[in-house]
């Protein structure tokens, strides 16, 4: 008996997070992939009609930490499955800069898949000097649902979990396709060096309510994360 030939999987455009076709061929496992593909474009969603945001370099904070992606997060329960970080296109760098008010940007972007179940992690990160960190991390949040078919489902909520010197904001976008609607959370940081996207894609919660969704606990994980693949600068 022949050997069947791989699934096939398709190219990703780095350093944009373009996930490999869902396992399952169910209705959900698809517009879950399609949800997850557009993912891929928020941190540039929309730059183009943001002003750009100018200033003298006094303006930027010291750059004194980075983004890494290490091999596993959150004690191993996910593991690294594709990194697209290296090299950005250029294209990534103007409009990070242009539309979150950014200098000397970096991408820090990949897949996490948990290993004993459904799902993804995906992490659109940057890293280098935002003048405004507060207006960072609200724009990315705010390109989130911009892309065509995502709405909000539940408005954007601050967080300062117990030990954190940064605020975590999580909202819920909806996605609607092939006559079905998928809802997925999202927690975003910026600190004035680091900031990023954290989107966990989970089937349990994708078909629920998005009220029901546990946002100051997604706050918590999300911090661990940062805490994970924020280092200093040596």
């Amino acid at each position: 008996m022949s050997t069947p030939p791989p699934p096939q999987q398709f190219p990703a455009p780095q350093p944009y997070l373009l996930p490999p076709p869902p396992p399952k061929k169910s209705r959900a496992g698809v517009v879950l992939g399609v949800v997850a593909g557009a993912m891929a474009l928020l941190i540039v969603a929309g730059a183009a009609v943001v002003v750009s945001k100018v200033g003298t370099d006094g303006d930027f904070p010291e750059a004194r930490y980075r983004l890494t992606l290490p091999k596993a997060l959150l004690g191993g329960e996910y593991k690294l499955e594709q990194d697209f970080s290296d090299p950005p296109q250029d294209s990534f760098i103007q409009h990070a800069e242009s539309a979150l008010g950014g200098r000397d940007i970096r991408a820090a972007v990949a897949i996490y898949k948990p290993a004993d179940r459904g799902g993804q992690l995906n992490v659109s990160g940057m890293y280098g000097r935002f003048k405004d960190a507060d207006d960072a991390r609200d724009n990315m949040l705010k390109d989130a649902a911009d892309p065509d078919g995502m709405s909000v489902a539940r408005a954007p909520e601050d967080f300062r979990p117990s030990g954190s010197d940064v605020t975590i904001t999580c909202q819920v976008i909806a996605h609607e396709d092939l006559n079905m609607r998928v809802i997925m959370p999202i927690c975003a940081w910026n600190d004035g060096n680091t900031g990023a996207l954290i989107v966990e894609i989970d089937p349990g919660v994708s078909s629920g309510d998005a009220k029901d969704v546990d946002l100051a606990g997604l706050a918590e994980r999300t911090l661990r994360i940062r805490t994970e693949l924020r280092q200093p600068i040596r």
